[in-house]
């Protein structure tokens, strides 16, 4: 499975943005306007935006928006969610991956959320290229917490993920003398899912884990009874972020 096809999957069951649920995006858009990185006349560049949860409130604030991604699900999940929203006219998507990504313009604002479009120091390096005025990344510092994680922990010993991105990216700044600011965040994320959908998720924490541990569909189901709700599995993600911005000049 290619990154496409591998993003166009995981748009099946990716957060979409909600207006009655949208306090941390908020949080993040009034830090963006009192940094005065954001106005009614910034462009932006959103770099893997995914279905838009950060795109479309921007796009209320902003004057327009290039929604980049790799998956042509997620973006078209995000163009639905425009209409909704009345900010379709401010959103122009760019299907494409960060490396193959080429424009004319530049953008006042390049902004990357939990962006996995980033491998090396090309990468880094291209956003120089594409920034009028600021650069603003939203990474995990460190760890990931959901609480399946923490249940296979608990009854495994399965570690939690470690996130690099973060710590590449100030590396790379120290690296280049680019002065920076940093703004903690914490951020929980919970939804009732269903158990073909818990399961699947449990299969890709094992997946992904070094130790080898194989769970029959069964088994796993066992693994979840202390999530169960009614029909459906309480899923939970506890996230320690960290705003990353710094200027340029073009």
């Amino acid at each position: 499975m290619n990154q496409k096809e591998y993003w166009n999957k995981k748009a099946l069951d990716f957060p979409r943005y909600d207006k009655n649920k949208d306090g941390f995006q908020q949080k993040i858009i009034k830090l963006l306007k009192d940094e005065n990185i954001i106005n009614d006349k910034t462009s932006v560049l959103d770099i893997g935006c995914g279905t838009g949860v950060y795109t479309i409130p921007l796009a209320k604030e902003c004057g327009n928006i290039t929604a980049l991604d790799i998956s042509s699900k997620m973006l078209e999940l995000l163009e639905e969610d425009s209409w909704n929203y009345n900010v379709n006219t401010k959103i122009q998507t760019r299907c494409s991956n960060w490396k193959e990504f080429k424009s004319t313009e530049k953008y006042d604002l390049v902004l990357a959320t939990l962006s996995a479009a980033f491998s090396d120091e090309q990468d880094f390096e291209k956003i120089l290229q594409y920034s009028k005025k600021h650069v603003c990344f939203i990474d995990f510092v460190d760890t990931k917490g959901s609480n399946f994680e923490e249940l296979l922990y608990n009854t495994y010993g399965i570690e939690k993920a470690i996130f690099k991105d973060l710590e590449n990216k100030k590396k790379w700044l120290e690296h280049k003398n680019i002065e920076f600011k940093t703004t903690p965040l914490t951020n929980t994320y919970s939804k009732l899912i269903e158990i073909d959908e818990a399961i699947y998720k449990i299969k890709e924490i094992l997946k992904s884990s070094q130790e080898n541990i194989i769970l029959s569909e069964e088994e796993i189901r066992i693994v979840l009874n202390p999530l169960k709700i009614g029909n459906k599995i309480n899923y939970v993600i506890n996230m320690k972020l960290e705003l990353l911005h710094w200027r340029t000049t073009s």
